[in-house]
């Protein structure tokens, strides 16, 4: 399996770009109480480094919120995942644990400030790719109806499952996965000795919390 960026996106966005790791024999289970202690701890930092006032523009938030519009995704009414999540930690809402692979995916997401996807590999058929949608619709893991209509997404031979904001049920990744699909929608600025570094530490993450082998890690540059 392979993900590519379509021209829908390089064309508006030529700096695009994404990070994505394959991990395989991976054994997800309900959120283990050293990671459950550890995004306590992540929570306490990012609610004495952030407020609501700062947060939108902090340098990163900004990047994906502008990445966002060259796109025509509005951010305001589609918020990027890794702001959404900051959001409810600086509100002192309850953040939602999962399971312990989508529980990783969201502490990168919020140390990083950057969108991360996670995807049931086995779910996922065919090549990927990363275009401005047509018309249609999906089920959102919420269950939600929601339409696909020139917004970015991810896609394989089946259709959508996956954007910078909102996943399919279709790939969800729930206690029966054996094999990840995580994917980095890094923006503009991020370099590729960061977007690299990212990667490790997620990959290091995921391993710890859910087992496994790590079997692939890529950068996919929008001008490839």
């Amino acid at each position: 399996m392979k993900i590519t960026i379509q021209e829908s996106i390089s064309q508006v966005v030529p700096n695009c770009r994404l990070g994505y790791l394959t991990i395989n024999d991976v054994v997800v289970k309900g959120t283990p109480p050293a990671l459950s202690q550890e995004f306590n701890r992540l929570q306490i930092e990012v609610g004495q480094a952030y407020n609501m006032d700062l947060l939108p523009k902090l340098p990163r938030i900004l990047a994906v919120r502008n990445m966002y519009k060259k796109l025509h995704f509005d951010p305001s009414r589609y918020r990027p995942a890794s702001e959404a999540l900051v959001r409810r930690v600086l509100q002192k809402k309850n953040l939602y644990y999962v399971n312990s692979a989508v529980d990783v995916n969201n502490y990168c997401s919020i140390k990083f400030l950057l969108p991360f996807g996670l995807y049931d590999l086995e779910q996922i058929v065919g090549d990927c790719s990363y275009r401005l949608a047509t018309e249609g619709y999906y089920t959102s893991i919420a269950g939600k109806t929601v339409s696909t209509d020139d917004k970015p997404f991810l896609t394989d031979s089946l259709g959508v499952f996956g954007n910078p904001t909102a996943d399919s049920r279709r790939t969800a990744v729930t206690l029966a996965t054996r094999k990840l699909l995580a994917v980095v929608y890094a923006d503009e600025s991020v370099s590729t000795a960061e977007l690299n570094n990212v990667l490790d530490f997620a990959a290091d993450m995921f391993v710890c919390y859910n087992g496994g082998t790590v079997t692939g890690k890529h950068i996919v540059n929008a001008k490839e």
